[in-house]
């Protein structure tokens, strides 16, 4: 008897450590469901590359593709290639220096599905010159961030 008692004693702690680390979500529950749910807010949009550019073109597309910019370009875009954007989805981009926000673009609601588009965010130079450093943007549909890109100021 025991015996038994001396068993369920030395499993017991082993059990309770056990349903802690699930609880907590170290096995990746919890971090696997806000995947998901994210999926489910931003399944509206399918982008193909994302990248920085000096200009954009017809349609938005992309020119001179860098990602180093010159202190005294005038405007930096992003631009998502978008496969699909279904209506109503919202879009924005947030730009950082230094992981500091900076600046949030204006809020872009799709009139229309959109099919094989462009989209693009500027960040103005409103000064003489911008500020060097590293900086990244990110692109948020929906509200939940999707893609970031990175880029310096030289």
């Amino acid at each position: 008897m025991q015996r038994r008692f001396h068993r369920l004693y030395t499993l017991l702690p082993l059990l309770l450590v056990a349903l802690l680390l699930a609880g907590c979500g170290l096995f990746g529950g919890a971090e696997r469901e806000r995947e998901q749910d994210n999926e489910a807010l931003t399944e509206g949009v399918e982008f193909g590359d994302v990248v920085m550019a000096e200009g954009i073109g017809r349609n938005n597309e992309p020119i001179e593709v860098t990602d180093t910019f010159n202190d005294s370009q005038d405007v930096i875009y992003v631009v998502a290639e978008a496969d699909y954007i279904e209506e109503g989805t919202t879009m924005f981009a947030r730009w950082f220096r230094d992981d500091e926000p900076i600046e949030d673009s204006s809020e872009l609601t799709a009139d229309q599905d959109y099919r094989d588009t462009y989209i693009e965010f500027h960040l103005e130079n409103l000064q003489d010159r911008m500020e060097a450093g590293d900086y990244s943007v990110q692109i948020f549909v929906n509200g939940n961030p999707v893609e970031t890109v990175d880029f310096r100021i030289e």
